[in-house]
């Protein structure tokens, strides 16, 4: 992520080199990117994964973000908003 648009207490969305959405086929510069939780087939939590959403259709796709990093963003921009 190079440049942080937007974002919320969940997500953040953030520039992306510019590639066609997979779902609809508009050209896209940004994305919506925010924590999956990871379930296994017993309901037990096993971890977080990157989740990008295209703003055009909003069609989803696993993100290679490392979603730690993502997390201590979101933490960050909680605590310090003016700083992105």
């Amino acid at each position: 992520m190079s440049r942080i648009h937007d974002y919320d207490d969940d997500s953040v969305t953030a520039a992306i080199i510019p590639t066609s959405c997979a779902h609809c086929g508009q050209k896209n510069d940004r994305v919506r990117m925010s924590l999956e939780p990871v379930m296994s087939s017993t309901g037990d939590f096993i971890g977080l994964r990157t989740l990008a959403v295209t703003l055009c259709c909003g069609g989803q796709r696993h993100a290679s973000y490392p979603p730690e990093m993502l997390a201590r963003l979101l933490d960050h921009l909680q605590s310090c908003p003016n700083e992105h």
